[in-house]
This record gives C-alpha cells, sequence and structure tokens, in this order.
C-alpha cells in the first residue's frame, strides 16, 4: 500500500512540475552598454560616474519598473571612446512594451593628470539644473534619479536581444568651474576649482543605427587629439576625438542625414582629398562609413 502511494505522490510532483514548465513566463534578453562623447581637455586621467542601479517600465502602468541593474559600478568614460564600451546590464525580463528607463547616479568624479582629484556627489549636493533635460530626460529631485523616455517604446519578444547604448557627453555633463589656463600652444596647463554635474546623454536602439569612423592626417602623418563633429538639422549632434593614431569613431547614430567636420589648433581642411566631407552623409540602420579628413597647416 505504501509503495501505491509514494508512486502516486511522484506522479503528482511531476505533474506539478510539468505544469510549472508550460505556465513560464516567456523572456527575451537586454543589453545596455554605456559609451561616451569625450571631454577637449587633454588634462584629465578619469571622469568617472557610479550608477548604482538601473531601471525599465513602461509609462502606463506606475508600478511596472523592474530594475536590469542593481549592483553600483564606476565607469572611467575617458576609456569608452571610439567605439569602446561597457556593459552596464545584460538580462533577461519579461515580454511586453517598455518606454522608460530610470538611472540611479550617485557620484561622480575628475582626476587631472597633475593628481588633482575632484567629486560631486547626487545624493547630498543635487543634480546641477532642475526638470526637463534633453532628448526627453527627467530629472526626479524625489529619489535622485533621471528618467529617460524612449522615442519608440521597446518590444521585448520571447528569445529576442534587444542593445541599446548610452552614450554620455563628458564636455556637456561636467561643468568645470574656476577654470585658468596657463601657458601656450603644447605648454598650456589648465586648473580648476571643482565641478557640477548636468547629466547629458542620449539613448538609441542599436538595431536601427549605424557606425562612422576614419583618419585625421596631414601629408606626413595621423593626427591624434583632433575634434571630430557630427550634425543633424544644422545642430551638434555628438562629438569625439581621434586617439593617438589617428583613428576616430562614432558608434550608435540613427538613421538620417549628418554632415561632419573636424578641427584641430594649428591645422585647417585641405580643400584637396575632403570632396566626401562637404557633402550630407545618409545613414542607414547597420551601415558603416569610412571618413578620413586630410589637414593642411
Amino acid at each position: 500500500m505504501n509503495k501505491v502511494k509514494y508512486f502516486f505522490v511522484v506522479l503528482l510532483i511531476i505533474a506539478v512540475a510539468s505544469c510549472s514548465n508550460d505556465t513560464a513566463e516567456p523572456k527575451g534578453t537586454l543589453s545596455v552598454k554605456l559609451s561616451d562623447a569625450p571631454i577637449h581637455y587633454n588634462q584629465f586621467m578619469s571622469a568617472s560616474v557610479t550608477i548604482d542601479k538601473i531601471e525599465i517600465g513602461n509609462t502606463a502602468h506606475v508600478n511596472s519598473m523592474i530594475s536590469i541593474m542593481n549592483t553600483p559600478m564606476k565607469y572611467n568614460l575617458l576609456e569608452l571612446i571610439n567605439g569602446i564600451t561597457a556593459t552596464m546590464a545584460n538580462t533577461e525580463i519579461s515580454v511586453g512594451n517598455y518606454d522608460l528607463m530610470r538611472l540611479y547616479i550617485s557620484s561622480t568624479e575628475m582626476v587631472m593628470t597633475n593628481g588633482d582629484l575632484y567629486t560631486y556627489n547626487m545624493e547630498q549636493d543635487g543634480y546641477s539644473g532642475n526638470g526637463m533635460m534633453q532628448n526627453g530626460m527627467m530629472l526626479n529631485a524625489n529619489n535622485r534619479s533621471i528618467d529617460i523616455t524612449l522615442n519608440n517604446a521597446l518590444t521585448i519578444s520571447e528569445g529576442g536581444m534587444n542593445e541599446f547604448l548610452l552614450d554620455m557627453d563628458v564636455n556637456e555633463s561636467f561643468m568645470l568651474e574656476g577654470v585658468n589656463f596657463t601657458g601656450s600652444g603644447s605648454n598650456m596647463m589648465m586648473s580648476m576649482t571643482g565641478f557640477t554635474f548636468m547629466p547629458t546623454m542620449r539613448l538609441v536602439d542599436m538595431s536601427t543605427c549605424g557606425t562612422i569612423h576614419g583618419i585625421v592626417r596631414d601629408a606626413v602623418e595621423n593626427l591624434p587629439n583632433a575634434t571630430i563633429s557630427l550634425m543633424h538639422n544644422g545642430t551638434l549632434y555628438t562629438t569625439t576625438h581621434s586617439d593617438s593614431n589617428g583613428n576616430y569613431t562614432f558608434i550608435g547614430i540613427p538613421q538620417g542625414m549628418y554632415t561632419i567636420k573636424v578641427e584641430l589648433d594649428g591645422y585647417i581642411m585641405n580643400p584637396i582629398g575632403n570632396e566626401q566631407n562637404m557633402d550630407e552623409l545618409n545613414m542607414t540602420s547597420n551601415d558603416t562609413l569610412s571618413v578620413n579628413f586630410n589637414m593642411t597647416t
């Protein structure tokens, strides 16, 4: 009799497990990566942000926010240039539509090449500025977070993979105070008294974006530290700088028409060899455009 009882108990356990598997909530994967539009001064070793948590949800449902990252991480934005990214979140979430991402940034830090250290703590000092930011972002004074409204709702499908890029502009986010310059040319040195933090960033769906890359050079060599500006509808969209080998890269550029230019102290764009740079660039999904610049003194 006991054997029969145990047999039915085993059958019941198997049946319950089977039902649990059948009703498992379908999920897809969301990946969020961080990149940087770098600062135009070369006298900083780091410009860092500490992100405590990232949530995602739907504005139509008040209690829909779910955490996709809740372990505080410190990122040196100056390491995330020219196509280099850091993965902030890579997790499975329930299928559905999401149109709001929320960031919790607790502190920021800048270290100059001479060792001077400056910090700004949002939990103590708050963000610089209030309310509406660019690109549909909103500062929440109550919980010291940043709401990013997605222009197009993110649809998570079962087994699908979605990748977003968060591009933070260091130049616009780290507002330097008490800046003073001494010397000139390559010997110019900068000092400051501190900074405040006004987060300026863009969030893009990588499935609808492309890449622009190239080299800045003159007749002799490739040129580092040039500022490359990408314009959209007559306004600045993002900037980057050529690395030690003269290379630059823009990633996460949405579909559309753009113009591009380069600036470097002591140089101008050569009228010869830059013909393609004078026209508008047509970016399409998953496209890669190669745009080189020839400079002259």
